[in-house]
């Protein structure tokens, strides 16, 4: 069920998909929870820090002053330019 419900709810967020399986993926391992057997309040849990993580972020670089002016692609979110 883990795996099957992992990708239902991946795809439900909207987001492109390789780039929140991967990081729901990495918060997973962190727990030390697999996404073949994630039940689905460690789920909940797994989303929760994640939003967290993303308005922590977001947090952060605008405290820093940086400022988005133009739309950014969907293809494009989770990439950093150097």
């Amino acid at each position: 069920m883990g795996n099957e419900l992992f990708k239902t709810v991946t795809g439900a967020t909207g987001l492109p998909e390789e780039l929140i399986t991967k990081e729901l993926s990495e918060i997973l391992i962190g727990k030390g929870l697999a996404k073949e057997e994630v039940t689905i309040e460690e789920l909940r849990v797994v989303l929760a820090d994640y939003l967290r993580e993303v308005i922590l972020h977001a947090k952060d670089k605008f405290e820093d002053g940086f400022c988005v002016e133009e739309e950014v692609d969907p293809e494009d979110l989770g990439k950093e330019e150097f």
